[in-house]
């Protein structure tokens, strides 16, 4: 499909040009001086944002506890929401070997959620680009089983490690944890105290082998490894030893620095930076970027929050240049999973893009282009 647009201000690498974009066969083909075409009435056109993990699938297929949804319709929905805000290239990211109680990671569920998904897309009816973010707990006593079901999946593309044992990483203030776990599931001080011991008594049992065995994986199918919530210079060290090379929500200015000199792409949550901090307490993404720590965000679990965070990053305090900061959620993120055929406004790759408008400094999404075709 061919495709002009004119009367742009696209948004390059290294600077923002106005003139026109021609795109042939899906392709973006050459600028050109404004003439015929779209008119974006001097909008911008930024490249399709990359969102390398978010967990809005899981949240259109079990909307409600114990109210499950059509699959296929599920991620149907879940492609919308996001083509809406200009995400065009999605890692829909499914927890394995999660002991939280969210029916959705059920192993039955999440094969159900997988096959609607691929159902989904083989049959056209997803208008992004949707590839698969295994996010494997290490504290799992059978995730290398679970691993074997799920991995194999055609659209898998990235992995990552993490460990959600309390007193560490994402939740260092353990008894803030046991809190939240007596008031939220309704569980005694006994009750609390043993389930802590039992994700304890599993952490050094399991988390050792099983990160042998995500590395082992990773390197068999040759997928990129990112590491969850890391928040000590061991955390990043163990990282290191496994070759991960993403840095997935730092908990700590320690672990984000030292992320960066070991040449990891540091990514961290937009709503934190929108939210102004961490729910859970820990390091701000504000703070990661005026360190010049910070390389990427993802949606996690807001997807609009992904180009909010990279216009937000334009203005004060962080006063980045708009290429820099719309790199945060195109080229950066997409370049650390190995995708070279996007992520940003250059002759010869996808093109993925999007028309933004500035109203009272909130980015609007007045349309979105995948392959040239316009889908949202």
């Amino acid at each position: 499909m061919d495709t002009r647009i004119t009367n742009a201000k696209i948004v390059t690498a290294a600077d923002v040009v106005d003139g026109s974009l021609a795109v042939v066969d899906g392709k973006i083909e050459a600028f050109e001086p404004n003439g015929s075409g779209v008119d974006f009435d001097g909008d911008y056109l930024i490249p399709g944002l990359v969102d390398i993990h978010t967990d809005n699938l899981e949240k259109h297929f079990y909307p409600r506890p114990g109210v499950d949804w059509d699959a296929q319709s599920a991620a149907i929905i879940h492609d919308g929401q996001c083509v809406s805000v200009g995400i065009t290239t999605v890692f829909d990211s499914l927890s394995v070997g999660s002991w939280s109680d969210n029916e959705a990671r059920h192993l039955e569920n999440m094969l159900k959620l997988v096959e609607g998904l691929e159902v989904a897309d083989q049959k056209k009816q997803l208008k992004g680009s949707h590839l698969l973010h295994w996010r494997c707990e290490t504290s799992s006593p059978v995730l290398e089983d679970l691993m074997s079901k799920l991995v194999p999946h055609r659209m898998t593309h990235l992995l990552s490690v993490m460990d959600h044992t309390p007193g560490q990483r994402q939740y260092p203030d353990i008894e803030k944890h046991k809190a939240r776990w007596k008031a939220h599931l309704g569980l005694t001080d006994d009750e609390v105290e043993a389930r802590v011991a039992n994700a304890q008594e599993k952490q050094a049992k399991y988390t050792p082998m099983n990160r042998e065995v995500v590395d082992r994986i990773a390197k068999e199918r040759d997928l990129k490894l990112a590491s969850h919530d890391d928040q000590l210079p061991e955390h990043i060290e163990q990282a290191v030893e496994i070759d991960a090379t993403i840095a997935e929500f730092p908990t700590t200015l320690e672990a984000a620095r030292l992320a960066k000199e070991h040449d990891m792409t540091v990514v961290m949550g937009a709503p934190n930076l929108m939210r102004g901090g961490s729910y859970s307490g820990n390091a701000s993404a504000a703070d990661i970027a005026n360190e010049g720590l910070l390389d990427a965000f993802a949606s996690d679990y807001v997807p609009r929050s992904m180009i909010e965070a990279a216009f937000r990053l334009t203005l004060e305090p962080f006063n980045w240049s708009l290429p820099a900061a719309i790199a945060t959620v195109t080229s950066n993120p997409a370049v650390s999973v190995g995708l070279t055929d996007r992520g940003e406004i250059q002759e010869g790759l996808r093109a993925d893009f999007v028309r933004v408008q500035v109203k009272e400094g909130r980015p609007l999404i007045k349309g979105v282009w995948v392959e040239g075709e316009r889908v949202g």
